[in-house]
């Protein structure tokens, strides 16, 4: 019966194979690439995978590594799908697609930078001090990439950040490293950052470019926030005020973005949102999404957390705040941590995460807050589209496979 079926789905035309195939999830795509030659070539098409990964949903992805002297070390990549509809929503954790990377790369422990299109940039830090090495990875094809070396020792007190974007104009895929390094002022007995931005184009040179400097400090406990073709972080300067600062993803390439050789002012800048206060921690705001729009959680205050959404892009006056979070004595352990907003669902419920260690959702119109059990400690997670983009089209790199 099997074969049967297999052979009349053979003889069906291509447009309809197409439609059929490209609506399956992609595990079972990649498993399909087995049954025949020819299911093979269309699966392999570039116009394929385009189809394929705009009839994908966003999921979750969680990666997850674990040190112990008792346990086994594991470096592991979840996965969590989002049923997301105007009435309801629901998590479905399948620990049966865990992917456990360390046997296969060669080094273990990661720092996630984001996702798109279902390729996720990390890097590994070195323990004490050194260069990171940078890798572009498909969960789905299993295939990874290792950038080439960068510049810029990540030693104390320099700080490094990275970013990951795509230009849509070029249809690029871009690797952002901010490498800062510390500068003192003896006049005013204050120390400032100059930040070098660095970029890596996948399949173009095979190296890294730098495309100016800036003085503000990005950081090291965020990544770059992608949206509308533009990467963007928290920033500070040297007396201590916050913005945000944008690389557009299409205009680096011309320096358009860098500085105002004027006056020496940041040209891609703009105002933060409301609630900022020199004497409160910056590492409690954290840069997001909320739909379409940036966003601001702020989690300074000891009986509320706060999240900002910047309704018009670049408008200052646009800020609103959208949510507020009570803390009541029986969730006192969200004081006092970064939150970042990971998903906005249909029916108004938001996802949270609560530093490395926890998941939780709230709902604005009920107040109600839940914390989600299954994951905990030391994790990383995101919005994940998953894809059949092969590594191997753009080239230049090296692919490996797991």
């Amino acid at each position: 019966m099997r074969e049967e079926t297999t052979t009349s789905m053979m003889d069906l035309p291509l447009l309809i194979m197409e439609n059929i195939l490209s609506r399956l999830s992609p595990k079972t795509i990649f498993i399909c690439r087995t049954v025949s030659k020819s299911w093979l070539n269309l699966i392999s098409l570039p116009e394929f995978c385009k189809l394929q990964l705009s009839r994908s949903p966003a999921n979750l992805i969680i990666y997850l590594s674990h040190i112990s002297m008792r346990l086994p070390f594991s470096s592991v990549f979840k996965f969590v799908n989002l049923e997301d509809t105007p009435y309801h929503h629901i998590l479905t954790y399948e620990p049966n697609l865990d992917l456990d990377i360390k046997p296969h790369f060669p080094d273990a422990d990661f720092t996630p930078v984001g996702s798109i299109h279902g390729l996720i940039c990390l890097f590994h830090m070195p323990r004490y001090s050194g260069l990171d090495t940078v890798y572009v990875f498909n969960p789905t094809t299993r295939e990874y990439i290792t950038l080439p070396e960068v510049k810029g020792l990540r030693e104390y007190p320099n700080l490094v950040t990275y970013g990951f974007g795509f230009d849509s104009q070029r249809m690029e895929y871009k690797v952002v490293r901010i490498y800062q390094v510390e500068t003192r002022d003896p006049e005013r007995g204050t120390c400032y950052y100059t930040s070098e931005v660095q970029v890596y184009t996948l399949g173009q040179t095979g190296s890294w470019r730098s495309i100016g400097y800036v003085k503000r400090c990005f950081g090291c406990r965020s990544s770059g926030v992608y949206l509308k073709g533009k990467l963007h972080w928290l920033v500070g300067d040297g007396d201590g005020n916050e913005s945000i600062c944008f690389i557009d993803m299409h205009e680096e390439e011309s320096g358009q973005w860098i500085l105002d050789r004027q006056d020496g002012e940041l040209c891609h800048t703009f105002s933060t949102a409301p609630g900022f206060n020199k004497e409160n921690c910056p590492n409690l705001r954290s840069l997001g999404v909320f739909g379409d729009h940036l966003c601001v959680c702020d989690n300074n205050a000891e009986s509320q957390v706060n999240v900002w959404v910047m309704k018009e892009y670049g408008v200052t006056s646009s800020w609103s705040k959208e949510v507020v979070i009570n803390i009541t004595p029986e969730y006192n352990w969200i004081c006092y941590q970064m939150i970042q907003v990971l998903k906005v669902f249909q029916d108004g419920e938001i996802l949270f995460q609560w530093w490395e260690d926890y998941l939780f959702t709230y709902h604005p119109q009920k107040k109600i807050l839940t914390k989600i059990e299954n994951f905990s400690g030391n994790f990383w997670a995101s919005t994940h589209i998953s894809s059949l983009l092969s590594l191997k089209n753009f080239g230049k790199e090296i692919v490996h496979n797991l």
